[in-house]
């Protein structure tokens, strides 16, 4: 059985390598703050042109796509994959043909996406220092009881040292021009938290309001039935 540190780094791995934009950074500094899932969904929409550019590039030997000019090796995407499909595992199940190949079409849009993202961010010249790469590896190492365990898992997805701080610095550089470029110029207004609350909450609230009465009169209305009728206890 796999030990705890085990599955996090598995856990940790995903979240690097799919879903790149869990938080927004400040410039070379390591992620503070999680978003909202449907703001981080919204971050890593890619225009359909760029992604169908991409993908009418014929791959080279060894790699599963290219991304203007950039291959995405085989190997890396057969790793992205083993981490979803250890998902299932983790869980009993098995994938059958189909989803197992709705699970791979995803994987790869996702590295397609996060390679254009990347690319982006490099030529608008967003850079992470190795120090705060150092310091982002050094968390992962530190969720290991020791070195040998934390190597071992390594081996187990497929990773070295090396391979996985790129994916670090890779996913941080996208969170810095993410930062810049979108979170920090998008606003919300008192109108839209007004409307978002009265689509989406109020209707949640008092219905849980209203149950949280009725639950209380009625638990008066016993009380009373019990102070005015005969009851016999065995217990």
């Amino acid at each position: 059985m796999r030990s705890q540190s085990g599955r996090l780094f598995g856990v940790m791995l995903i979240i690097i390598s799919i879903m790149i934009i869990a938080s927004p950074v400040k410039a070379g500094k390591a992620d503070k703050t999680a978003t909202d899932d449907k703001v981080a969904k919204k971050q890593l929409v890619v225009p359909n042109k760029q992604i169908d550019k991409a993908e009418k590039i014929q791959a080279p030997k060894g790699d599963i796509a290219v991304v203007n000019g950039v291959g995405i090796k085989k190997e890396d995407f057969t790793r992205e994959l083993f981490a979803f499909e250890e998902q299932y595992a983790n869980r009993g199940e098995k994938p059958d043909e189909k989803a197992l190949s709705d699970m791979k079409k995803k994987v790869l849009e996702k590295m397609i996406e996060t390679e254009l993202l990347y690319q982006e961010s490099v030529k608008n010249g967003f850079k992470v220092e190795d120090s705060t790469v150092d310091e982002q590896f050094n968390k992962f190492k530190g969720q290991f009881k020791n070195a040998d365990e934390f190597n071992k898992e390594l081996a187990r997805v497929k990773l070295t040292e090396a391979s996985l701080k790129n994916q670090i610095r890779q996913v941080m550089t996208i969170q810095q021009y993410i930062n810049k470029e979108f979170v920090e110029k998008i606003k919300i207004s008192d109108e839209e938290i007004k409307k978002f609350y009265e689509t989406n909450l109020k209707d949640k609230i008092e219905k849980n309001l209203k149950q949280e009465k009725i639950q209380d009169e009625v638990g008066k209305f016993l009380d009373k039935l019990k102070e005015k009728s005969e009851v016999k206890r065995n217990l």
